[in-house]
């Protein structure tokens, strides 16, 4: 029982530091999960198809694609938007909360190109 209880204090500590309620954010983290991998899915099925009990590339749908880098991205950014909403943050935390968004950015988009680029030419 003592990890409840650490969890408990943590919750309370969390939320009087930093205004910001753990049990929200973790909600919203694993509640923003199935409308971030439908954008995954709907990111592979743009480029995608079935045929049998084989996965073949097709043409890419642009029109599916941008829908499912919208849904991807909105549902990624769901917690942090709370956080950066309701969140009194010092700025060092802010500092790194936008680098690490930054960063996860751009890598996603980059890595994503890249295969889209692979795709068109192969």
């Amino acid at each position: 029982m003592d990890i409840i209880k650490y969890l408990q204090d943590f919750a309370a500590t969390s939320e009087a530091t930093y205004h910001v309620n753990p049990w929200i954010f973790l909600i919203l983290f694993f509640g923003s999960a199935i409308p971030l991998y439908f954008g995954y899915f709907m990111i592979a099925k743009s480029a995608l198809t079935i045929e049998g009990h084989k996965l073949k590339r097709k043409k890419i749908d642009k029109n599916q694609l941008r829908i499912g880098i919208i849904i991807s991205v909105i549902a990624w950014w769901i917690p942090y938007v709370y956080v950066m909403i309701y969140g009194k943050l010092p700025i060092n935390l802010w500092l790194i909360f936008i680098v690490i968004i930054l960063i996860t950015g751009i890598l996603f988009i980059k890595t994503l190109h890249s295969k889209i680029t692979k795709a068109e030419k192969g």
